[in-house]
């Protein structure tokens, strides 16, 4: 069994296990066009032909990347007719909902894109939300949740399933998922200000995570 073949594997148990989807279901994706996201949607494109749910992307430019948020939407535009699978792209103002309600911008995008995958449950029928959290996101949850001195349900970090968000990724890592891609030949978009320390969960993605590894 070659690799991505052992990765479908791995994240239909989970599907599974978590009793996530069925086949009435219909699957309302985010993809930004980063290698988790890309992956999610071929993952969920695969056992969509043995589980016979059906699959709807939706793509959120924040309004804040100029050209490169452009080309990462022209890309995910161009994977999905590829795939033959629906595609939703919206915009949204990120910097406008960060001054009108005076939050940063990284809540300002999570709830704008919860906005409009919610919109995209109601318009479409849709019956899941699909989001591309792995395990290094879990883990960053965890240390962001601590940091904030959560109590105990904070620090279980993020779930599996919580009401109509289900996260099949959860189970396999950030390396897993990149030579999932490599091995299907797949490319995705690389996003520069993850490499920035401007928000909270990059440095702890930056600086922290690495610490524990090493250590």
């Amino acid at each position: 069994m070659n690799l991505y073949n052992t990765l479908t594997k791995k994240v239909e148990e989970f599907i599974d296990k978590w009793g996530m989807l069925s086949a009435n279901d219909i699957v309302i994706t985010g993809v930004s066009g980063g290698a988790d996201s890309v992956a999610l949607l071929l993952l969920l494109e695969e056992l969509s032909r043995k589980k016979g749910f059906g699959i709807r992307v939706v793509h959120v430019n924040h309004g804040i990347r100029g050209k490169a948020a452009d080309e990462d939407e022209a890309y995910v535009q161009k994977l999905c007719r590829e795939h033959n699978i629906p595609v939703e792209c919206v915009h949204v103002d990120v910097p406008a909902f960060v001054r009108e309600h005076k939050v940063s911008e990284e809540e300002a995008g999570r709830e704008l894109r919860r906005r409009v995958f919610q919109k995209a449950m109601k318009v479409h029928g849709g019956t899941r939300i699909a989001l591309a959290h792995h395990q290094e996101d879990n883990a960053e949850t965890f240390f962001l949740n601590l940091a904030r001195g959560s109590r105990l349900k904070g620090l279980g970090g993020i779930y599996p399933v919580k009401g109509e968000y289900i996260r099949p990724l959860l189970c396999v890592g950030r390396k897993e998922i990149e030579n999932y891609l490599e091995k299907r030949n797949v490319k995705y978009c690389m996003d520069a200000t993850n490499l920035e320390d401007t928000y909270m969960r990059n440095r702890i993605r930056n600086h922290v995570i690495p610490y524990f590894k090493e250590n």
